[in-house]
């Protein structure tokens, strides 16, 4: 080469030299234990730039030309400052502890600081994989975020892609690795709550420790106050003492599934800029699966782990910050969007972008393609995601699997079918039906409906329906309800006091925000008894009767997200306060209506989630009518003990908001008042499989009931002096199967003492 060539490019080699990088691995351990790893030990170049070792103890660092590590400090150990080799490094315990413990106002002051202050909007990429003993999930998303005081999070997702598969499942949006802030009261990790050191509430229960310090830097280290807290994290953070922010952090987990999680923060706006994120299996006992379902593929570990080698890598960018307070949140008051629902995306879409990460340079390989067909995965992740809400797809229909199979005491076993069209067949409109045969009362029951959708940002539904068929006396359902799928329903098997109807109507459903649901219904229908009961009403005794009705309902979930997928609307995470409310008014010779009455009712639950991992909850209910009330469409307190002379010929399933020792048909009112509460303690971890949980339950219930002689061939009690019972629940001991045990106690206390026993067995199963 000649000299003239060699100087031209001696610029470019001088570059090179500078920024080349070296990688360093090694492993950090006890020296007076070698085989026990220093997590969270923090490594401090030259150049005060800081990494850490992770579970294992172990790290790998790429280090600039010409630095070199300075230190390597950790909390409850002598600072190492001289280094031979980097393959194992011993730290020696500390003689005396010399770090200064940290006051919990400092913390809770850098979390204010850290608080959102202006509006941002940014972007994100990011990689999930999965590898276990079948080919690797990989999921990728590119996003833009605002980040605003008015809405919070959103992300407007461009693209949505696991590979190997066409289509968009709402757990492919929804599914987050771990929760964007850090400084809310409870941290999300895989669908897994634990609670957040950086929370004024949660504070007292870490202990901060600082252990290197700067003019510019604290480094702090912390750890659970107490032994044993399962729900917390041990970890490292890095303090930017001049912007009294955080530089970066590191949280480890080590107990049902393990965790090594580090962020870097961005110095102006104090958000995440980067994120990795390392799960795999631990002692076991909770499912990781994206899935879920039992299917393999984006499957972590089981209750019982047995692939040991399974890992989740997690790669996660922000990027492209711009504060404002004039930037406004997205016009959809979603919390995730994403409309397009494009099909596969194209590597080369990904490929585009300048971060190395989020490419796939390989082609999906055969043994994936392969592997997808021949376990039918695309199939079984749409079959998956439909039966968490209680459906099984086939072709252009959904099947209803609540309506296979039930049980009661006046039908027997009731067998049915039920189906509506998904949006296979149609995005903007819906057909459904179902029909069901009692075998006890010999009698077939059907119901047809239809849907139009009138616009998807407010899930503005249109519906006309048709239905012959028979329900509780008593039962008063809200329109707003959420279908909540079981195997089967507890209180069912016990009713014993039905009636028939026939009914056809139109109802109009519209979300005015995601969180605030509304349905407006007009009906008309006939009624007829399967029991000796009439009703008396001016003078006339009515055992049949014709009603028509108008209803609107309301519920009100102000701290649930919820998520726009193409047409649809999906919950993303759910939050209490539930505030549900309702008013029905019957007319009196509107398309030959009968009677004319009037029905108020609201419900509010809330729950409350303790540090420890207990939970408890309250509902509080109340319902007042008025006017010409049949008995069929007064209100009961969900009663559940059958009537049986004795405890054992009483012992059935129990309900899961039902009063366990009032019997059915005791008490109906026009005017009632229910307040349940319950204490869940965290479960008891017996084994990975055998987790009881124990429940202490009390409830309560006032009422009255208005003009009760109008009511002929039935003799009820009313609540007007009040019904209580306490109890207990000790749930999941075997295959989802527990006990529960009640008694009742003050105004109805009845005579004989086992006649306020209740014992039964509860089924709680989560597929």
């Amino acid at each position: 080469m000649k000299i003239q060539h060699f100087l031209s490019f001696l610029p470019f080699i001088l570059v090179l030299n500078i920024y080349a990088q070296s990688s360093v691995s090694g492993k950090i351990v006890d020296s007076s234990n070698v085989e026990k790893p220093i997590p969270n030990a923090v490594l401090i170049t030259d150049q005060q730039r800081y990494f850490f070792s992770d579970l294992q103890g172990e790290f790998s660092i790429e280090l600039k030309s010409g630095e070199h590590i300075q230190k390597i400090v950790s909390i409850g150990y002598e600072t190492l400052n001289a280094f031979e080799g980097f393959s194992i490094l011993k730290l020696s315990p500390a003689k005396s502890a010399d770090s200064e413990r940290v006051d919990q106002d400092e913390i809770n002051s850098i979390a204010d600081t850290q608080s959102i202050s202006s509006n941002f909007s940014f972007k994100s990429l990011s990689k999930t994989s999965i590898s276990n003993s079948v080919p690797d999930f990989i999921l990728r998303k590119a996003a833009d975020i605002r980040l605003t005081k008015k809405e919070g999070f959103q992300e407007k997702l461009k693209a949505v892609s696991v590979k190997g598969l066409d289509k968009v499942v709402p757990k492919m949006v929804n599914k987050d690795i771990y929760s964007f802030d850090w400084f809310q009261t409870y941290i999300e990790i895989f669908d897994y709550q634990f609670v957040s050191p950086f929370h004024s509430q949660h504070t007292p229960h870490y202990e901060f420790y600082s252990i290197y310090e700067t003019p510019e830097v604290k480094v702090l280290s912390f750890s659970p106050l107490k032994k044993g807290f399962i729900r917390s994290f041990q970890g490292v953070v890095i303090i930017d003492k001049l912007r009294s922010k955080f530089k970066k952090l590191q949280v480890v987990l080590d107990g049902d599934f393990k965790l090594n999680l580090i962020t870097d923060y961005h110095p102006a706006t104090g958000l995440p800029k980067k994120t990795q994120a390392f799960i795999y299996p631990g002692t076991g006992g909770t499912k990781l699966s994206f899935f879920g379902g039992g299917l393999a593929f984006g499957r972590i570990q089981k209750k019982n782990p047995e692939e040991n080698d399974a890992l989740l890598t997690h790669q996660q960018v922000f990027y492209d910050f711009v504060a404002e307070d004039s930037i406004s949140p997205f016009p959809k008051p979603f919390t995730k969007i994403y409309e397009d629902e494009p099909g596969e995306i194209s590597e080369a879409y990904w490929s585009n972008f300048e971060y190395a990460f989020i490419a796939d340079e390989k082609e999906t390989p055969k043994t994936l393609e392969a592997y997808i067909q021949e376990e039918n995965i695309e199939k079984r992740v749409e079959r998956i995601s439909a039966f968490d809400g209680g459906y099984y797809p086939i072709s252009i229909f959904d099947v209803d699997l609540t309506r296979l199979f039930k049980f009661n005491n006046y039908e027997g076993l009731r067998l049915g079918v039920g189906v509506i069209t998904n949006e296979s067949f149609s995005e903007n409109y819906r057909l459904g039906g179902f029909t069901a045969y009692g075998f006890k009362d010999k009698n077939l029951k059907y119901g047809l409906n239809g849907g139009m959708l009138l616009n998807s940002d407010t899930s503005t539904w249109l519906n006309a329906f048709y239905d012959n068929d028979i329900d509780e006396v008593g039962m008063n359902n809200f329109l707003t309800d959420q279908r909540v799928y079981s195997l089967f329903e507890p209180r069912l098997v016990n009713i014993t006091f039905f009636y028939k109807y026939e009914k056809y109507g139109l109802s109009l459903q519209h979300n005015f925000t995601p969180q605030l649901m509304t349905e407006f219904k007009v009906d008309k229908s006939s009624i007829s008894q399967t029991e000796n009961y009439a009703f008396l009403n001016d003078g006339i005794l009515y055992d049949d009767y014709d009603l028509s009705t108008a209803v609107f309902g309301l519920r009100w979930t102000p701290n649930n997200t919820y998520s726009k997928i193409g047409k649809g609307i999906y919950i993303n995470d759910t939050s209490t306060p539930e505030i549900s409310a309702q008013v029905s008014q019957s007319f009196d010779g509107v398309m030959a209506g009968d009677f004319s009455f009037t029905k108020l009712s609201a419900k509010i639950e809330y729950q409350i989630q303790h540090s420890w991992g207990s939970l408890s909850s309250i509902e509080l209910g109340g319902d007042i009518g008025f006017g010409d009330i049949p008995l069929t469409h007064s209100f009961h307190a969900f009663p559940n003990s059958p009537n049986k002379p004795n405890i054992l010929s009483r012992f059935s399933v129990a309900g899961v908001k039902s009063f366990e020792t009032m019997f059915f048909n005791e008490f109906f009112s026009t005017k009632l008042a229910t307040l349940h509460l319950k204490h869940k303690l965290a479960a008891f971890q017996l084994s990975n499989t055998i987790q009881p949980e124990l429940i202490f339950i009390s409830r309560h219930a006032l009422g009255d009931f208005e003009n009760p002689e109008q009511h002929q061939g039935i003799s009820f009690n009313t609540l007007s002096k009040g019904f209580n019972e306490a109890g207990f629940e000790l749930n999941k001991l075997f295959f989802g199967f527990g006990l529960s045990f009640a008694y009742r106690y003050g105004a109805y206390h009845l005579p004989n003492l086992e006649d306020n026993i209740s014992l039964k067995f509860t089924f709680y199963l989560k597929l």
